[in-house]
């Protein structure tokens, strides 16, 4: 990405945009923040997944340590994913990497820093390290870069087809399709169907 070696994507807030980011990132870090109700957010937007390195900053702030002890408690209570693509979605799922057994998988961390000063900076480097390492020496760079081909193929599919759809699309017909479906004649499914079949009629078998 515009020849730097290191690139960094920063995201505000916790929702499905700031999930789908993992699919881009090699690297993904979930930063919390002491008292603000985030590790209630976070299991609810599903983002703990998604996070390969967890960071508790304002850690010199109260709640700092209940904080980081509840990130831990609820790692403890997970398992091990990856990211896959399926029906062109991003996913994270149970790891199934024949490379990589249990004992030797990535353990998320959990860093505490102080932004404001610098505390815990040298260290969190360390972990991001440590993570592009291991995505190395188990094989986990390759298969996360195949998946994230994979996954902007198919969005990039999906995108051209739906544009070619529509330019050959007679405006009489998707207007008839939408009346019979706005009179719950038709249900929006099989109404997309037929559309598609007006589009893209289908070739007849030879006998």
């Amino acid at each position: 990405a515009a020849s730097f070696e290191v690139v960094l994507i920063e995201t505000v807030g916790a929702g499905q945009s700031e999930v789908e980011i993992a699919g881009a990132a090699q690297t993904t870090l979930v930063i919390e923040a002491p008292g603000l109700g985030d590790d209630v957010q976070a299991i609810k937007a599903g983002i703990l997944e998604i996070a390969d390195i967890l960071v508790v900053n304002k850690a010199d702030r109260p709640g700092a340590e209940s904080t980081t002890r509840a990130l831990r408690a609820m790692l403890d209570l997970g398992h091990r994913t990856e990211r896959i693509v399926h029906h062109g979605q991003l996913m994270t799922v149970p790891a199934a990497n024949p490379r990589v057994d249990e004992s030797s998988a990535w353990q998320t961390p959990v860093a505490q820093t102080v932004a404001i000063n610098g505390t815990g900076i040298a260290e969190l480097a360390e972990h991001i390290t440590n993570h592009l390492r291991y995505l190395h020496q188990s094989g986990t760079l390759q298969l996360r870069e195949r998946v994230r081909i994979e996954s902007e193929m198919t969005d990039l599919l999906r995108e051209t087809l739906l544009m070619r759809l529509l330019r050959q699309t007679d405006p009489a017909h998707l207007g008839a399709l939408v009346d019979q479906v706005q009179l719950r004649r038709l249900d929006p499914v099989s109404a997309a169907h037929l559309l598609i079949d007006l589009s893209f009629p289908r070739e007849e078998k030879q006998p």
